[in-house]
């Protein structure tokens, strides 16, 4: 397509170097191997993408900011790794190559039949770690192509730890700065799945024993609107478009879930149940059913819906409800819900789960009874999603437009 290569080169495309009228955010959400449904759903977006601006396209082009939790921030960071070229590097992998990742080494990170242990995390964590490595190499964060927000928690020091390239760039944050491999392990180390992941800060002064990200935030759509708006606090100017640090008028949000179970399928515990078990039972293995583990269930379905919740109100507030959108399902089965069923009959009908969805009916939390709603006039997500897709082509042809002027000249 013409012009493919002005579109796609590596200017930087920050909303301040060409006062953009949006600020464009992707999230996405933990859940273990069903990262594959968000995984489905962009390279549904990024097909659109590349219909309108050429086969070079890539997600990384057109988000200000991509967060993302525990396998939602193993696919952040895969979408903004660069490859090897040093000139004008371009994102390494394409949304397909993620969802392949996915499908082809799943079954290698969670071992389909492995007994739970007697101690420790059920799996060892070796060829994720190995893949990672592999793949991400010796790229730290601030070389991403777009400022990634992956959120961990630090378990030696109970807080929650936010690799956020915005902060890496900074010289007294420049702690913050780790390879992209390190932060990916640790945001997917999902306690009781996988080990607990320990680096240092690149000069060797701080050190992070990490767990997954969940454990700070699930769904890191909060946190990627503080990062924004904490920027926009500390540079007012280069933010024209936001008139405060809380205006989300002006951002197109698009938040990725990795499905649920529908409520009346959830696995359900009686308050009879749950008070005669033991503590050890709250955390796994009830004796109807040894394969849930309670309380991280409680905890992750709990917070991610509260900040679904809170996004779509504040975003209601400013009239801005069509710049943010939700794509979940709540169509999954037991089986399908496990974080760590990497069978491969699983992997399809995750996938074919993802594609009922991005053809079905937006849904809606309802926000009395937090249950997943179709939304009136039955526009599907497929629809959405190309609107989406053209939201940010537009924006994206009008800063380059911007820059173009600004510097009377065009690299084609």
């Amino acid at each position: 397509m013409a012009g493919g290569g002005l579109l796609h080169s590596s200017i930087k495309l920050h909303a301040h170097s060409s006062k953009g009228k949006l600020l464009t955010v992707l999230s996405i959400d933990g859940g273990g191997i069903k990262g594959v449904i968000p995984a489905v759903v962009l390279e549904f977006l990024e097909g659109e993408l590349k219909k309108l601006d050429g086969e070079e396209a890539r997600i990384a082009d057109y988000f200000d900011v991509v967060a993302g939790t525990s396998t939602g921030g193993l696919i952040a960071t895969m979408l903004a790794a660069p490859d090897a070229n040093a000139d004008n590097p371009r994102p390494k992998y394409t949304t397909q190559d993620i969802k392949k990742l996915y499908i082809e080494r799943g079954a290698k990170i969670f071992p389909p039949g492995t007994p739970n242990p007697t101690f420790g995390p059920k799996y060892d964590g070796k060829f994720l770690k190995e893949t990672l490595v592999t793949e991400l190499g010796s790229t730290r964060l601030v070389q991403a192509l777009t400022n990634l927000v992956i959120p961990t928690f630090d378990i030696l020091r109970l807080t929650p730890t936010i690799f956020s390239k915005y902060k890496a760039e900074q010289d007294e944050f420049k702690y913050l700065n780790g390879l992209l491999s390190d932060i990916s392990i640790a945001t997917s180390a999902a306690p009781t799945f996988l080990p607990a992941h320990y680096f240092t800060s690149e000069n060797g002064d701080t050190e992070f024993n990490m767990i997954d990200g969940g454990a700070a935030a699930a769904n890191p759509v909060m946190v990627s609107l503080s990062e924004l708006g904490q920027e926009k606090m500390k540079h007012p100017e280069l933010y024209p478009m936001m008139d405060r640090a809380d205006d989300c008028s002006n951002i197109l949000l698009l938040s990725l879930g990795c499905g649920v179970q529908p409520p009346a399928a959830a696995p359900g515990w009686t308050i009879d149940t749950v008070n005669r078990w033991m503590q050890p039972q709250w955390l796994a293995d009830p004796p109807q059913q040894p394969t849930r583990l309670p309380f991280l269930e409680i905890l992750g379905a709990g917070s991610s819906n509260t900040v679904d919740y809170y996004a779509y109100s504040i975003f209601k507030a400013r009239n801005a409800e069509n710049n943010y959108l939700r794509v979940q399902t709540d169509a999954l089965t037991p089986a399908m819900d496990k974080m760590d069923n990497a069978t491969e009959e699983n992997l399809n009908n995750l996938m074919n789960c993802a594609n009922e969805m991005i053809q079905g009916k937006v849904n809606r939390l309802n926000p009395v009874t937090f249950q997943l709603e179709p939304v009136d006039d039955g526009i599907t997500y497929q629809q959405e999603l190309k609107r989406f897709a053209k939201i940010l082509s537009d924006e994206r042809k009008s800063r380059l437009a911007n820059l173009g002027s600004k510097n009377h000249h065009h690299h084609c």
